[in-house]
């Protein structure tokens, strides 16, 4: 599970790199993607970063939860800020924001933050599910200080 976090961690850490740079758009961009049964093409995909294209082609089977994660992330925004004047709306290019999300402010401090969180819980639930090769669930016991009237099923997503 910390192996998924930590890839999770540094598909984030370089997308935050990446938005220093103006010729790229935003990993948040495979949110917007259609879901299909092919596996992503990581190289052809829009706002990636070529260190993120890397790492989408180091684990593509976690793609699909990116792009999940990440719509999740892009929906409840636009739940959130769905009365003020600015909306969470969506321009359809790899800036996904546009321009609004390259301003040091509160709006885009919190758009970063909750399409990460939407990302690392899509991909902890893959995890959980046996959805991806690079992770599984633990082959630890029942924790002893877990309460007797929880049901221990090995494997969580939390």
């Amino acid at each position: 599970m910390w192996k998924i976090l930590w890839c999770s961690w540094i598909l984030l850490v370089s997308a935050a790199l990446a938005e220093s740079e103006p010729h790229f758009g935003s990993w948040m961009h495979m949110g917007l993607l259609e879901e299909s049964p092919e596996p992503l093409a990581c190289g052809k995909t829009p706002g990636l970063s070529p260190g993120q294209t890397k790492l989408c082609h180091l684990y593509e089977d976690h793609m699909p939860g990116v792009g999940r994660g990440a719509r999740a992330g892009i929906d409840e925004c636009q739940w959130q800020f769905r009365h003020r004047r600015w909306n969470c709306s969506i321009v359809h290019d790899a800036s996904v924001f546009g321009p609004v999300v390259k301003i040091a402010s509160r709006e885009a401090a919190f758009t970063h933050a909750i399409a990460a969180a939407g990302v690392v819980f899509s991909i902890a639930r893959a995890c959980r599910d046996g959805q991806l090769s690079s992770c599984g669930c633990s082959r630890s016991g029942r924790p002893r200080d877990l309460h007797r009237d929880w049901i221990w099923g090995g494997c969580g997503d939390n």
